[in-house]
């Protein structure tokens, strides 16, 4: 049995992620949803679905939009900007999710206010994904 759309979203989100593992950037790559879960490897990228709701329907099809959060934790301050950058590159290098949906807002960044010197910092993006499914059939794209 086929997933459902929006965890073929979220698979893809993760997929188009990998990369900055393997090169690197980042030591681990989760679909997390505990912001507080530290993680015992920096840095780290934890992605996590958010709300989500209907924006629009007809009789056969629902069109629904959810935030897709982006957290970043690294270990030193200086890092923020080029981390933020690497990760917005990667999802808006495939702005319709391979045709399962669409990114409709930019990943409009959330930073934690922390001292320069403390040994953990966070900052966050947050996208908006929409997607269209058929009703009674949240497997299949509208």
């Amino acid at each position: 049995m086929p997933d459902p759309i929006k965890k073929q979203i979220m698979d893809r989100v993760l997929s188009n992620l990998a990369p900055l593992k393997t090169n690197g950037t980042f030591r681990d790559i989760i679909r997390e949803w505990d912001v507080l879960r530290p993680s015992k490897t920096l840095p780290a990228l934890m992605v996590a679905d958010g709300k989500e709701t209907t924006f629009a329907k007809t009789s056969t099809v629902w069109t629904c939009r959810f935030d897709l959060h982006l957290r970043i934790v690294f270990p030193f301050a200086r890092d923020k900007d080029a981390l933020v950058s690497e990760v917005q590159k990667k999802i808006e290098g495939d702005m319709t999710l391979n045709n399962l949906g669409a990114i409709v807002d930019a990943g409009n960044e959330e930073p934690a206010v922390v001292g320069e010197a403390a040994t953990v910092h966070r900052t966050a993006l947050r996208y908006t994904v929409q997607y269209t499914r058929k009703v009674g059939d949240p497997t299949a794209v509208g």
